[in-house]
Parts: structure tokens; C-alpha cells; sequence
């Protein structure tokens, strides 16, 4: 393939034959954002902005950075999500560090946070806890927005807890994020903590779902951050059951969602009492977030 995209002696590589030779190859994989991806791909390889790649289309490529982008359109090629070739991800105007081993951010979950940002101001919350925290993009962005919170960030995998602890100390937060092993929340029902918010997009696609899933993320994307048992809705009523006990009165207790799955959820929080009960749409118009408040 490096021959086809870049010449050994690098006579005359320049941002524009390196671009449609990678457009080329990613169209061809039957990847849909292959214009973007080669664009983002071509930047990191140069470690220039997109900006510079898309207005300087004659300019000369170094050997080195040519090679650099055949090796990571190769990985793209092969169906691995650009964000864990990149290494980052833009998630309400932060960026984040993501890593293989840690579920990769969607824009969908700001919906959740923007919901959950309005209500820490609206309520004057404090305490946070960032439940199954993945690279805690949820926690972290709470605390950028709300400065006088103090955020708990809790998840069982080691990747996951690495990510979120590097992203609070890059976005300057370290300071009032803790990142935590816990499975589910309890690191802190064993401590009796309690909680103004608990926020949580859990795994929630159904098993017998995974196959289905598009190869960049059901061969990429951790297992355990996207499967939520037979009904995809395990981890709800988990959460849910200890949020009960965790929660001081008035708290709130927010969850991402699957587009299918709001009377599930709004049901689960009747159940253990909970009141006061919404759901909101993403901008597909799909249902995206449950929440509910401690009676």
C-alpha cells in the first residue's frame, strides 16, 4: 500500500496527493467519513491543524510524515476508530484523551451533561458522582462548568480509570475530580457516601445487539462498556437501587439511554421511588436521557 500513497524518494508528495490517495483507500473500505478521517489523519501525521491541510493543498510532505499517514490510513483502513488512532476526542468544547480499552465519546451524551450542568447551577449541587465513568468526559465537564463541585468518578476498568485520571489533571481538575475502581457505586456504599447527583450513561445495547453493531465499534470498542445484559437494561436497575441509598433527599439521579428504552427507565425509577420524573431527546430527535429525583 506505501506505494501507492507516497513515493520512497518523496518526489512530489504534497498534502494534496497524500489526500486523495487516502481518500481512495478509505472510500473504497466503505468508510462514509473518508474526506474527514484522511484530513484528520494527514494532520497528525504532519502535527498540523485540519485547518492548515485544507489550505495548503501544494504543499511538500516529509518523508517521514508520509509514511507516518500511510501507516495510519492502513489502521483506519482496517476499521479502527479514528478517535483511538488520533488518541483524542472534542466533547463540549474540551478534548479529551481516549485510548482502545475505553468507550469513545458521543456527541449524545452532551445532551446528558448539558441537562445535568443546568441543574448543578439550577440547585446549587456539590457533590457528584460520575458512575461507570469510562474516560470521564461526563464528571470532568461537570466540573469544568460548575466550579464549586467536588466529582467522584468510579469505574471498573483499569484503561478507563488511567484515561479519566489523565484527562482531570490535562483540563486542569485534578484537584477536584477523584477517579476511583469501583464496581458500580460500590466503592461508595461501602463508605456510605452520599450524593447531590449520580450521572451515568451505562453499557445499555441488549446482547443479542452486539453483532449488529458497525465493525469500527463492536471490533474496537470495550465489550463491557456497551453490553447491558439480555435487556439491555442490567445496569439500570443496579444504579437505580443504589442510588436510592446514596442520594441525599432532593438529589438528582440522571441516565443516558437507549433510543428504545424510556419507558424501561422511567419504570425502574418509579419503582424505587423516585419522582419528578423527565426524559429529553438528542438532536436526532431520539429519546437520549432519563431523570428522576430522590423523594
Amino acid at each position: 500500500m506505501g506505494n501507492t500513497m507516497c513515493s520512497k524518494e518523496n518526489k512530489g508528495d504534497t498534502v494534496w496527493s497524500l489526500l486523495t490517495a487516502g481518500y481512495e483507500r478509505l472510500k473504497n473500505a466503505g468508510i462514509d467519513s473518508y474526506q474527514i478521517d484522511s484530513q484528520m489523519l494527514l494532520s497528525k501525521a504532519m502535527d498540523k491543524d485540519r485547518i492548515f491541510v485544507l489550505t495548503h493543498r501544494d504543499a511538500p510532505v516529509r518523508l517521514e510524515e508520509a509514511e507516518e499517514y500511510v501507516r495510519l490510513v492502513e489502521l483506519r483502513e482496517k476499521k479502527m476508530p479514528v478517535k483511538y488512532i488520533l488518541g483524542e476526542c472534542e466533547f463540549m468544547g474540551y478534548m479529551f484523551r481516549v485510548r482502545e480499552g475505553v468507550l469513545i465519546p458521543r456527541p449524545d451524551t452532551e445532551i446528558l451533561v448539558e441537562n445535568v450542568v443546568a441543574l448543578v447551577k439550577e440547585r446549587g449541587y456539590r457533590k457528584i458522582c460520575d458512575v461507570c465513568a469510562g474516560s470521564g468526559i461526563i464528571g470532568i465537564t461537570v466540573a469544568k462548568e460548575c466550579e464549586e463541585t467536588q466529582v467522584l468518578c468510579l469505574d471498573i476498568s483499569g484503561a478507563a480509570l488511567e484515561t479519566a485520571a489523565d484527562n482531570a489533571e490535562a483540563l486542569g481538575v485534578s484537584d477536584r475530580v477523584e477517579v476511583v475502581f469501583s464496581d458500580l457505586l460500590g466503592y461508595a456504599m461501602e463508605r456510605k457516601l452520599q450524593f447531590d447527583v449520580i450521572v451515568s450513561n451505562p453499557p445499555y445495547i441488549r446482547t443479542s445487539e452486539i453483532g449488529e453493531l458497525m465493525e469500527d465499534v463492536k471490533d474496537y470498542e470495550p465489550y463491557e462498556a456497551l453490553c447491558g445484559g439480555e435487556d439491555g437494561l442490567e445496569f439500570y436497575r443496579k444504579i437505580t437501587e443504589q442510588s436510592a441509598l446514596l442520594l441525599r433527599e432532593g438529589g438528582l439521579l440522571a441516565f443516558e439511554i437507549g433510543y428504545d428504552q424510556r419507558a424501561e427507565v422511567v419504570g425502574i425509577l418509579e419503582e424505587k421511588g423516585f419522582v419528578n420524573i423527565a426524559a429529553a431527546k438528542d438532536l436526532a430527535g431520539n429519546d437520549r436521557i432519563v431523570l428522576g429525583f430522590r423523594n
